[in-house]
């Protein structure tokens, strides 16, 4: 035995060095593969080939640079970084191995990195001037404009002929103000480089900075004449039309960009501007030849579904992301789409799974799916995940803007102020020309009391957005709340002017036209929508408003019903048409006639709501509930029924637990409802939990200001915190807005109560 164990040991020690040398056999094959594909241009496969020589030997620095210059080439620019940076540290003597590194972390804005490279490629090769240019663009990056300066014109000492290294040098010089100068090095690399058209697409960049429109397409028509093919020309030329309202005449710079470069990313980037501009069948077959290969087939396949619903096809929608999801089940894309889809559709849990799905397919590209989530949380109800899920998006991608906007809003609605204010702040740095971003930080600023400072950022909004209808939404609510009809009149019509369609710019308008006691002008509005979209609910609940201030009944009815046959969720609609038939005493009547209604269709929601609505008028709590009950037990997400059942409970002895449960459902189909708030804030005070409750009770005054009952709801919920003069003033406002309110006594006790102590 003891013979044999060195026998044994050096067995398994050729057996092992037998394994290594045919692993290493093994990758240069792969390798030798891989360049053989490249050189037939058979892209994907060549990268198939190199990764698979990198996974059985990582340490080949010459793989991980090809790989990088193919993903470079197939604008991957996060795997090509990735290569070239591991390929620069494994090859630390190879000079294109640090410039190419360098490059791409320069693109990252990764400087003192790039800074770095550059150093380690003028050690290999002291006078290099690309070295020379690739540090003098990092120290510009880390704001050492003298020092950029100083390598660059070195660069440019030991190779005049450098075309780029003027327009480095030039944008050096705009950077410090010398906007002449900039000027000159622009135009003089175009003299060092007369056939190129990168220098010519800097200057471009120079006279757009100045806001010379003209003269900077004029010079990127020039460069197209030296290159018509340059992919940075056509993408600029692009560009530069959709951005000053040209989007027709961008069409030929994509096309020829989609022919220059042969590769998937152009041809999407065509489909999508297809997409974009309503030409979508021409979207389509581009999108369905991208089906037929392996590679792109997922993306293709969601921006068809993406299409498809964007035309009203839903059902095909859901097919074609289904089609997909079967034959990948992990495709992020696919599943983030079917995500947001059934977040549209109020279909929150299978959202939610949805989305974690997506999450759990792709950890690291976290960011997306994280917001989704926190979408889905806000449309439940349940803000402390929702919070939870929009920081986690910050965590991943710290300068997500919409996730800041959503932050500061959330943190608005909970009467948090400091962090609503601090998130605001964070979005309009991160996006300053943002309008949304902008809109937010000014709603919470005005929510904070500060009238002067939100005034003063809605004028630079203004000034900065002239065109922008949600701009001038605001503006004309502000107005509005301030009591300035003409000036409410005037945004708001502004906004119809830039969105036609507009339905809160024609809400305001309404609104403003009623408060004037002008129900004809509100009418003439509603009715031209009304005209171009028959189905649009909003509209008919309005035109309700406008009939029944003329005292048109027969009319009001109509327009009632139609609103409710489009939104059976309408919680006001059912409530005017209650009114309806209260003020003509016909009652008993109407419930005949809805019980009749629900009969002939006995799974119809909206008749056996009305059912129910009536037996509350008429004092048969009992019966309404039953009623309630059976609507939840037909569709348990109806809105209006859990709202009011959860009402019925919390006011008539039941279970706040239950009536909190049910009002969460109802808040969840309709988020922003100013109905379904109040009831929710009423079943927390009763629950002791009036911290909880005030956010909500501000998010119902956001949508419905004028109602008495939610300040009512408001003062007892400050009263209960010991907030006195905020408990005082908003139970005045109750009180003057109605002063005959079913809760007045109460209210006149605890404004007593209050000025007495």
């Amino acid at each position: 035995m003891h013979h044999r164990l060195p026998q044994l040991v050096l067995v398994a020690a050729c057996t092992l060095a037998l394994g290594a040398c045919g692993k290493k056999d093994s990758a240069a094959s792969q390798v030798e593969k891989a360049a053989a594909l490249e050189a037939a241009k058979d892209i994907p496969n060549a990268m198939i080939e190199y990764r698979a020589a990198l996974q059985i030997d990582p340490k080949l620095g010459e793989a991980r640079l090809k790989l990088g210059d193919l993903y470079a080439q197939t604008s991957n620019a996060q795997a090509a970084l990735h290569e070239y940076v591991r390929a620069a540290d494994l090859l630390p003597d190879n000079l294109d191995a640090q410039l190419k590194a360098g490059a791409v972390l320069l693109l990252s804005n990764q400087f003192a990195e790039a800074k770095g490279r550059a150093e380690n490629a003028l050690k290999i090769s002291p006078r290099n001037p690309g070295a020379l240019t690739l540090l003098g663009n990092a120290l510009a990056g880390l704001n050492d404009t003298e020092g950029a300066m100083d390598r660059l014109n070195e660069a440019i000492m030991l190779d005049p002929n450098q075309g780029p290294l003027y327009s480095n040098v030039g944008a050096l010089q705009l950077a410090r103000g010398d906007r002449q100068m900039a000027e000159a090095s622009f135009k003089r690399a175009i003299r060092a480089t007369p056939n190129k058209p990168e220098p010519r697409v800097a200057l471009a960049h120079f006279y757009r900075s100045q806001g010379r429109e003209a003269e900077a397409e004029a010079m990127l028509r020039e460069a197209l004449q030296v290159d018509p093919k340059s992919v940075q020309v056509n993408s600029n030329l692009a560009e530069l039309f959709i951005r000053t309202g040209r989007p027709l005449e961008a069409e030929l710079p994509l096309k020829a960009i989609a022919d220059a470069r042969q590769d998937p990313v152009s041809q999407f980037v065509l489909a999508d501007y297809y997409s974009r501009t309503r030409r979508v069948k021409e979207a389509a077959a581009i999108l369905d030849k991208l089906t037929a290969t392996k590679e792109t087939y997922g993306l293709a396949k969601a921006r068809l579904a993406a299409i498809s619903y964007s035309q009203g096809r839903a059902a095909e929608a859901h097919k074609l992301l289904d089609e997909l999801l079967t034959k990948e089940p992990n495709n992020r894309n696919g599943l983030l789409l079917k995500a947001r889809l059934l977040l549209i559709e109020r279909k929150y849990d299978e959202a939610l799974a949805m989305s974690k799905r997506a999450l759990a397919a792709d950890p690291d590209r976290s960011a997306d799916a994280h917001f989704l989530s926190g979408q889905v949380y806000l449309g439940l109800g349940r803000t402390d995940e929702a919070i939870d899920e929009m920081k986690q998006t910050l965590k991943a991608e710290p300068r997500a803007l919409s996730a800041l906007v959503v932050l500061a809003r959330i943190y608005s609605f909970k009467n948090d102020k400091k962090a609503a204010l601090e998130f605001a702040q964070q979005a309009i740095v991160v996006a300053p020309e943002d309008p949304d971003a902008r809109l937010t930080f000014v709603r919470i600023v005005l929510a904070s009391g500060d009238t002067q400072r939100a005034a003063e950022e809605m004028h630079k909004l203004l000034v900065q957005f002239p065109k922008s209808p949600a701009v001038h939404i605001q503006a004309g609510a502000m107005a509005f709340a301030q009591r300035n009809a003409a000036g409410a009149r005037e945004e708001f019509n502004k906004a119809m002017e830039l969105d036609t369609a507009s339905a809160e710019a024609l809400a305001g308008l309404v609104t403003v036209d009623l408060s004037a006691r002008n129900p004809r002008a509100a009418l003439d509005r509603v009715e031209s929508r009304l005209s171009a979209a028959p189905e649009d609910g909003r509209a008919w609940l309005l035109a309700a408003r406008a009939y029944a201030m003329v005292g048109d009944t027969a009319q009001t009815h109509k327009a009632l019903t139609k609103s409710l046959e489009i939104d059976p969720a309408n919680l006001e609609a059912f409530a005017m048409l209650g009114d309806l038939y209260a003020m003509q005493g016909k009652l008993e009547d109407s419930l005949q006639q809805f019980q009749t209604w629900a009969k002939r269709e006995p799974k119809s929601v909206a008749a056996n709501t009305m059912v129910a609505l009536v037996q509350e008028r008429l004092n048969r709590f009992d019966d309404a509930k039953k009623s309630y009950e059976h609507i939840l037990e037909i569709d348990p997400h109806a809105a209006v029924a859990a709202n009011n059942l959860a009402w019925l409970h919390a006011e008539r002895g039941g279970n706040l637990d239950l009536a909190s449960d049910l009002a969460q459902v109802a808040k969840s189909q309709a988020p922003d409802h100013p109905s379904f708030n109040d009831t929710l804030g009423w079943i927390y005070y009763k629950k002791n939990l009036a911290e909880q409750a005030v956010p909500l009770f501000q998010q119902a005054l956001e949508k419905d200001p004028n109602n008495a009952l939610t300040h009512f709801h408001l003062g007892m919920a400050y009263a209960k915190l010991g907030e006195d003069s905020k408990a005082i003033a908003s139970l005045k406002r109750a009180l003057a807005l109605d002063p005959k309110l079913s809760t007045a006594d109460e209210a006149r006790r605890t404004l007593a109560d209050l000025q007495i102590s």
